[in-house]
This record gives C-alpha cells, structure tokens and sequence, in this order.
C-alpha cells in the first residue's frame, strides 16, 4: 500500500478520528436497540424488565436524542467542549428583548449559588415576556430544584399550554406529581412525552418506574409506548444542528468517510447527505461542502449525482485539488477515461503531488494507448514514494 493515498491528499487534523466516531455510533445504535427494548416490554406490562432495559441504553450514554441531533452534540463536543453559560452573564441587562441570554444569565446566577436572584431575573423576564414558554419552563426548573412543587406545576402547565410539544415540560410536570404521590397523573404526562421522544432512554425510564409506582397502588396500568422512527432525516430540528455543526467543520465528513464500510449503519450516510443538502441551501458557494456532498452520494452508490456535486466544487474553486482528484476517480469509476485524464492533469498543475494521483493517471495514459506519458506518471509516483508497489509493476511490465 502506498505511503501516500487519494483519500488522504489534504489533512486538515478533523477533531474526531474515524475510531472514536465509529464508537459514538456503535453505542448510540446499541443504546437505541435497548430503548427499543424497553418500549416493547412496557407494552407488555413487563415494567421491571422495561427499567431495566433502559437503564442499560442510560449506561451506553443513551440515544435521548434523534442520530442527527445526536452526531451533533457529540461532534460539538468533540470539536468545542468548553462553553460555560456564565460568560453570557454580562449580555443579559443590554439584551433584554433577548430570551436565551435572559436565561443563561439566570443559569449563571444559580450555578454561583444565587438561586433567588436566579428566580427573580427570571421572574421579571417572565413579566416582560409572558408568551415565552422557555422562560415559564425554566423558571418552573429552579423552582423545583428549591423543592417548591406547586408553584414548579404551574409554570411547568403554563409551558406546555404556550408549547403543546414541549416534551422535557411534560418531564417536569410529570416529576411534580410524583414528588407529591401521584403517579397516575405522572404516568400521563410521561406518556406525552414519550410519544413525542421516544428515542429518550431516560423519559422511558421514568415512564416504566411511574407505571410499576402506579401498580403498587393497585392501579391498572396499561402503557402505550411508542416506537421510534428508523426515520431520523425526518427530524428537521436535528438535521439543523448537525448542519451547523458541518458548515463550521466540513472535514467532520471525512471521519464518516473514513470508516470502513460495514462497520456504520449506512442510513448514517442518508442522514448526513440531508444534513449537508440543508447546509447547501444556506451557503450554495460553499465548494467544500458540495465536494463532501458529492463524497457521500458516491457511497450511497449514486455516482452521476456524486460527480455534479464535484463539478459544481469546480466551478466554484478551479483550485480545488480533492475536487478534481474526486472527479478524476470517478470518471474512471464510469469509463469516461478522457474525463478523467483531464480531470487529474488540473490536480497536477494546482499542485497535487500524490503518489496515488499519478499511478492513476499513469493508468489513463495506458489505457489510451499512450506510453510515453503513462511511464513518466509511474515514475513520478515513485519518486514520491519508492516503496509503490503496484506502481513499481506497471512501469516494469511498460518496460517489459
């Protein structure tokens, strides 16, 4: 194998190696078939062995969120761990109108051991915006925290009325009621919650312990749990972080691109074509992410669709070298030799000095009849890296 491969033409130091990514997904896959699990054994009214199911997809670190909302965080983590909410602290009194720094500087409040200024700042923010539903949830959260349940419910119903969908809302509420004894109205509000995220190990956890709480009481309990979608390019709000996170950090794709096949879902790669589909209607003259868009249509097998996304990272940046090593690939890949040729002769010119740019090349010279500039190619890959066997081959047998 040569020292130096196509695949591997530029290294821009992606934050995540393709092991650790393989890993993220291997558990979040595993967390999910748990999950899974455990929904169909609460349906079965088996609420122990549902417990115990989701405990064991908590353990892998959950699938509490859609693979693309997930791929997201992790990536964000990978890439940017540090992000204290304190710093947003100083924003709040100049952006009042501004909802998410109000909160973070309550939060900020509270993590310095100020819980009543926390519930304060959030209680005039409340006043001034009384249509927020974050705002009603959050300051329910605090409130909870200083174990005030009553007034926690209010604004935890108050939430849900503003934001019918507001699953961890539910959570909360839910929490409320069973902190006062009732777990038949916390079954039912974790019963909402889990039919809007019921890829969330932690909202089916609960859901189990309220309906064996329930039981205990000598309740019937029956549970309908729903499953979760294999779906996950449905989940717009995921797809959206994912997204950003990608447009920042385009070369995360090459850690996906980089593990070898059978060892990722290949729906993984469906999820990141929509990802970078929604990231291309936000920034169309973004080279690089249609050369990353053409790399995952190629491995979904759509190899036309893979070399116009490649010929558009061309028109928009003549010099982009993996774009024209990638469209010099697969124009061989579809016998379009000529295409090809022309293709990786502008790699060359722009500076493409791989070994495995001029084997192939030298390929193309070969196959066209012309022998001259087949065995200079050869050569030239071997002046980058001696050791190249298969090159070392083809100029021996042009030789002969």
């Amino acid at each position: 194998m040569c020292a130096q491969s196509v695949n591997s033409s530029e290294d821009h130091g992606s934050a995540i190696s393709p092991d650790e990514l393989a890993g993220i997904l291997r558990r979040r896959y595993e967390a999910a078939d748990w999950v899974r699990r455990g929904v169909c054994l609460l349906n079965a009214g088996s609420f122990d062995q549902a417990t115990n199911a989701f405990d064991q997809a908590r353990q892998l670190g959950s699938a509490d969120r859609s693979l693309p909302a997930y791929l997201a965080a992790s990536l964000l983590g990978q890439a940017r761990p540090e992000a204290a909410a304190e710093q947003f602290a100083e924003f709040a009194p100049a952006h009042p109108a501004d909802i998410a720094n109000r909160i973070r500087h309550a939060l900020a409040l509270s993590a310095a051991g100020k819980s009543q200024a926390a519930i304060g700042a959030l209680r005039t923010a409340v006043q001034e915006n009384p249509e927020c539903a974050e705002l009603h949830f959050q300051l329910g959260t605090l409130l909870a925290a200083w174990e005030r349940y009553e007034e926690a419910e209010l604004r935890f119903t108050q939430t849900m009325s503003i934001d019918r969908e507001h699953a961890q809302a539910m959570v909360s509420l839910a929490l409320c009621c069973a902190a006062r004894q009732s777990p038949a109205e916390a079954l039912t509000h974790l019963q909402r919650a889990q039919a809007l995220r019921p890829h969330d190990a932690r909202i089916g956890w609960l859901l189990a312990n309220a309906a064996q709480a329930a039981s205990r009481q000598g309740l019937a309990v029956r549970v309908k749990a729903a499953i979760s979608s294999d779906d996950d390019a449905q989940d717009r709000r995921g797809i959206e972080e994912l997204a950003r996170v990608i447009e920042a950090e385009p070369d995360f794709v090459d850690s996906f691109l980089s593990i070898p096949t059978g060892e990722v879902v290949e729906g993984v790669f469906a999820v990141l074509l929509t990802t970078l589909q929604v990231a291309l209607e936000r920034q169309p003259e973004h080279a690089e992410l249609h050369y990353h868009c053409g790399r995952i249509l190629d491995r979904l097998g759509r190899r036309s669709d893979a070399i116009d996304e490649n010929e558009r990272a061309v028109r928009l940046d003549p010099s982009f070298t993996q774009a024209l090593i990638e469209l010099g690939k697969l124009y061989h890949a579809t016998e379009r030799t000529v295409d090809a040729t022309t293709r990786l002769e502008q790699a060359v010119r722009n500076g493409a000095e791989y070994a495995d740019v001029y084997y192939l090349l030298g390929n193309l010279y070969r196959d066209q009849g012309r022998v001259g500039p087949a065995k200079s190619a050869y050569a030239h890959a071997l002046a980058i890296n001696s050791s190249y066997e298969a090159a070392q081959k083809a100029l021996a047998e042009l030789t002969g």
